[in-house]
């Protein structure tokens, strides 16, 4: 796509509600001062998803200034924008939470493959013996 057909493809874009770019699902959140903008990385997130994304995104968070969230049951990669208070505002933006999606994503993937909730549970459970002496 051309520059000017990318920036009235954004400017169409929908505010306060999930839209589907490039196969993932991304929200502009309105607020007071700027706005949030959200990539979700994993609907209705389980516990084992959760610890591999916390273990995964801190150093991306470092690079990206982005980190996890979450809404409802869903996991989320949002971040803050300040003064945006629209898509073409906060294209730049997009793109770099795009690629930080898609490598917290795949380190994800790595630290966990095959692995079950289970396992991890029992995994707790050992170390919280530890600790209490058990």
């Amino acid at each position: 796509m051309a520059a000017d057909h990318i920036e009235q493809w954004l400017e169409n874009l929908p505010l306060d509600e999930p839209v589907d770019i490039d196969g993932e699902t991304a929200i502009l959140k309105l607020k007071p001062n700027g706005a949030e903008l959200g990539i979700f990385l994993a609907p209705m997130y389980t516990d084992v998803m959760l610890v591999d994304a916390l273990r995964s995104s801190f150093q991306v968070a470092l690079d990206f200034n982005a980190g996890l969230s979450t809404e409802g049951e869903d996991l989320m990669l949002t971040q803050w924008l300040p003064y945006v208070g629209s898509w073409t505002e906060a294209a730049e933006a997009l793109e770099s939470i795009l690629n930080q999606a898609g490598m917290l994503r795949a380190a994800m993937a790595y630290a966990g493959p095959g692995r079950q909730e289970k396992d991890v549970r029992r995994g707790e459970e050992r170390v919280r013996k530890l600790f209490s002496g058990g």
